[in-house]
C-alpha cells in the first residue's frame, strides 16, 4: 500500500482528505488564535503520537507505582509542549513572504513524499520476508536490515544524548530572536515616524 500511494505521488496526482478547516486563524493573530492553533495540532498530530504515549504510559502504569506513571505522563506531556513550542515560535517567526516561497516548492513536496514512501514500503516489504526466512530459521543476519537498524540506533542515540535541553535551547534561541525582531521593527517604525 506504501509503495503504491508514493506511486500515485510520484505520477504527479494529489491525496485530498477532506477534513474541518481553520480559515484565517494564523497562530500570530492573537493569544485566541493561538490557543485554536495549539489545539488543532494536538488533534492532528494523535494520529502520530497516540500510540508511543499509550505504550509509554500504560506500560509504566502497569509495571510500576501510580505516581510513577503521572511522572511518566507529565514527562511526555512537557516533552511534546516543548516540541510544540518551538514549532509554534518558529511558524509566529516565519514572515509572509517566506511562507508564500515556502508554498512555491509544495508541488516537490509531493514527489518527494513520493520517493520517501515507495523507499519505505518496499523496505516494510523486505522486513517482512527477512523475518519470515528468520522465523524459519533459514537466515540468521542480513546486510540491509543490519544498515537500517545501525542507522536507527544512531538517530536514537542522538536524540537520547541531546535529551530535552536540545529543544529547551532551541526554543530559548527562537523567543530571543522573536524578541530581538520585534524590537528591531519598533526602532525601525519609530524612526520612520521621526524623519
Amino acid at each position: 500500500a506504501l509503495v503504491l500511494l508514493g506511486l500515485w505521488l510520484l505520477s504527479g496526482r494529489e491525496i485530498v482528505v477532506r477534513v474541518p478547516r481553520l480559515s484565517g486563524v494564523a497562530p500570530t493573530e492573537g493569544r485566541a488564535s493561538m490557543v485554536v492553533y495549539g489545539v488543532a495540532y494536538a488533534v492532528a498530530s494523535l494520529s502520530c503520537t497516540i500510540a508511543p504515549f499509550l505504550a509509554v504510559t500504560t506500560s509504566t502504569f502497569r509495571l510500576h507505582s501510580p505516581l510513577a506513571g503521572i511522572a511518566v505522563f507529565l514527562a511526555y506531556a512537557i516533552g511534546m509542549g516543548m516540541v510544540v513550542g518551538v514549532l509554534a515560535v518558529s511558524v509566529a517567526l516565519a514572515q509572509d513572504r517566506l511562507v508564500q516561497r515556502l508554498r512555491g516548492v509544495m508541488p516537490y513536496v509531493n514527489r518527494i513524499s513520493g520517493v520517501l514512501l515507495v523507499v519505505a514500503g518496499a523496505y516494510v516489504v523486505y522486513y517482512g520476508v527477512y523475518e519470515l526466512r528468520l522465523a524459519q530459521g533459514r537466515i540468521t543476519d542480513d546486510p540491509v536490515v543490519a544498515a537500517a537498524t545501525a542507522v536507527q540506533g544512531a538517530v536514537s542515540r542522538f536524540i537520547s544524548d541531546a535529551g530535552p535541553w536540545a529543544a529547551l535551547g532551541a526554543l530559548v534561541v527562537l523567543v530571543a530572536v522573536g524578541v530581538a525582531v520585534r524590537h528591531l521593527r519598533v526602532r525601525r517604525a519609530a524612526n520612520t515616524v521621526h524623519t
